[in-house]
């Protein structure tokens, strides 16, 4: 058993033995002696403290917590020894590359957006590093291709999202294919330092042309960049403004009767139905206050990364998007099967006379339950003839829809009634219970079928797609009268001449090979055409409009526009009066008249 202690290195705790505390200690201290005097110290000493951290935390896992003595030998051995590099400082010009191989492991180049250099994401800048080129050449380049060689700017920002950014001293050093230890910590310094003194250097002298085109292009990247975070804003206030909205939406759609009573019937619970409203506030949530949060951050160029905020968002949503799945998956389940409950009727005592179907309204059927919302299904049913409504009694719904009728061919000499009872559920056998639960009835009195409008399913009873089928099955030769009340209760009925069921009411129809035949339809042609020119042709009192064009009949002109264009005719205008003409005393000598007193004949 050995003693531990905890210390604190780059701002992470380790435990470790107390006799690798010690030697790593008087590492360290070894180190900062020999930096002490030298200008920068204290940040190479980050840096490497930094890169010690990095190592040591690769040693340590969910079984091993302590740091022991082997781990800081392998820390020692990678960064390489003080003495070593004090030995080969004054040779570092000439022996740059034989140092690296002597104080540390060679790395592998890896492509990291290089956030010391960034314009706008350090995309350009990792690239240049990676390939070892100049910055301000990548950037051209980019500014050309986006804007000149066809490349969208989608393209960057895609590489700015699967690009991982350099976070760690160990991810800089492998951006440029350098390992992390002392003497190359050193150096990047020292790099660094003489290329702030050189940019000092320049700004004095002056720009040369290349200072120009490397500021004209992060001029531009910083513009396009603040252009950028002004569209997510733009974006993510819209997406606010929309998401506010919908939240309102989902208030008021509580308080609505029909929304409350669909979110009722439909959810297997009420803490369903608010599991599926959290899931929504968080999944379109999240990433509208991370696309705010990130375009005010370009818009404003603040450098601020909270790692923490970002991974916990980030759970957040994925949190959010599990439990809508959860839900979504538990909801669509309760509709995974379906099953049918037959029922066969054979009807008697019809004989030879003529079956007669008709309806029986809504109301009537209703009328009997006593639901506390009678006015309201009062008026809608009057309103419509198919879809779902709900009975309200006693808190408790009552799910109210419209059932169907079809006639088709009997393959016996009976009369047959068939009645479908269709539900879906969990599994087959839920599905069946559901079927149940349907409530539907009808009447016979003699050759007199009656069919209720509507069904109703058990009280309290969950929307499971409940639906009404019913099939009257007819030998051939058989006629059968559809009465004028069952316009709507008629489902695509098969017939010779293909007649919509809305005009099959009113007539007799008899059972053949092909489907039903009117018997009496002599008028049907007419009444269709009819029907035809009635939404065709507008009669009013002055006002002709058919095929032939629209004419206009006023009391002062009549207008008439066709294929030919625009005519206007207008009554002549009535000759002005002549000036009363004195008679002359006739003429008793008989003389004849002059031809102007001809003409006033």
């Amino acid at each position: 058993m050995n003693k531990t202690v905890t210390i604190n290195i780059s701002g992470i705790i380790f435990h470790i033995e107390e006799d690798a505390y010690d030697s790593l200690s008087k590492y360290l201290a070894t180190i900062k002696g020999y930096f002490s005097k030298t200008d920068g110290g204290n940040e190479i000493m980050s840096d490497i403290e930094a890169r010690i951290a990095e190592l040591l935390q690769e040693k340590i896992n969910a079984v091993k917590q302590v740091v022991l003595m082997v781990d800081v030998d392998h820390v020692k051995s990678i960064m390489g020894k003080p003495e070593d590099f004090g030995e080969n400082q004054s040779k570092e010009d000439d022996k740059k590359e034989e140092e690296q191989t002597t104080f540390g492991e060679k790395v592998k180049r890896r492509l990291f957006r290089n956030p010391d250099e960034k314009a706008i994401g350090g995309v350009c800048s990792g690239l240049a590093a990676y390939f070892d080129i100049d910055i301000v050449w990548v950037r051209l380049a980019m500014f050309l291709l986006i804007f000149f060689g066809g490349i969208s700017l989608w393209v960057y920002i895609i590489l700015w999202i699967i690009i991982p950014e350099a976070k760690t001293t160990a991810d800089k050093f492998a951006m440029r294919g350098e390992s992390a230890n002392i003497n190359s910590i050193v150096q990047n310094f020292k790099e660094e330092a003489q290329d702030v003194k050189n940019r000092f250097k320049n700004n004095e002298i002056g720009n040369t042309v290349r200072g120009n085109v490397a500021t004209l292009l992060n001029g531009f990247f910083n513009i396009v960049g603040r252009l950028i975070g002004l569209l997510l804003v733009f974006l993510g206030c819209a997406f606010l403004f929309a998401y506010v909205t919908s939240l309102f939406g989902i208030s008021v759609a509580d308080s609505n009767s029909d929304i409350s009573n669909w979110k009722a019937v439909l959810f297997s619970s009420s803490a369903n139905y608010a599991m599926a409203v959290l899931a929504f506030i968080i999944v379109a949530g999240v990433p509208v206050f991370m696309l705010l949060y990130g375009g005010i951050k370009l818009l404003f160029k603040i450098k601020y990364s909270n790692r923490w905020l970002n991974l916990s968002m980030g759970i957040v949503w994925v949190v959010g998007l599990i439990i809508g799945f959860c839900v979504t998956v538990t909801t669509v389940k309760q509709f995974n099967e379906g099953s049918k409950v037959k029922e066969t009727v054979e009807l008697h005592g019809l004989g030879n006379d003529t079956l007669v179907v008709k309806l029986n309204p809504a109301m009537a059927t209703l009328k009997s339950l006593n639901f506390e919302n009678a006015d309201d299904l009062d008026t809608y049913f009057g309103r419509n003839n198919s879809g779902y409504q709900f009975g309200e009694s006693n808190r408790k719904l009552t799910i109210i829809g419209h059932a169907d009728l079809d006639v088709v061919e009997s393959s016996s000499d009976s009369v047959e009634l068939v009645i479908n009872y269709s539900a879906r559920g969990y599994n087959k056998k839920e599905a069946n219970e559901n079927a149940k639960t349907i409530k539907y009835s009808y009447t016979q009195a003699s050759n007199v079928l009656i069919f209720d409008e509507v069904f109703s399913v058990l009280e309290g009873s969950k929307f499971r797609a409940q639906e009404v089928d019913i099939k009257i099955k007819l030998p051939k030769g058989k006629v059968i009268f559809f009465d004028k009340s069952v316009k709507y209760l008629l489902n695509d009925i098969e017939n010779t001449t293909n007649t919509w069921d809305g005009h099959m009411v009113g007539r007799r129809w008899q059972m053949t090979e092909r489907g039903l035949k009117c018997i009496d339809c002599d008028g049907l042609d007419e009444l269709e055409e009819e029907d035809f020119h009635h939404v065709n042709n507008i009669h009013a009192k002055n006002i002709t409009i058919n095929e032939d064009g629209i004419k206009v009949n006023g009391t002062d002109a009549e207008i008439k526009i066709d294929e030919n264009g625009i005519k206007i005719k207008t009554p002549k205008e009535p000759a002005e009066p002549k000036e009363p003409v004195e008679p002359k005393e006739p003429d008793t000598k008989g003389s004849k008249g002059n031809k102007g007193d001809k003409g006033e004949k």
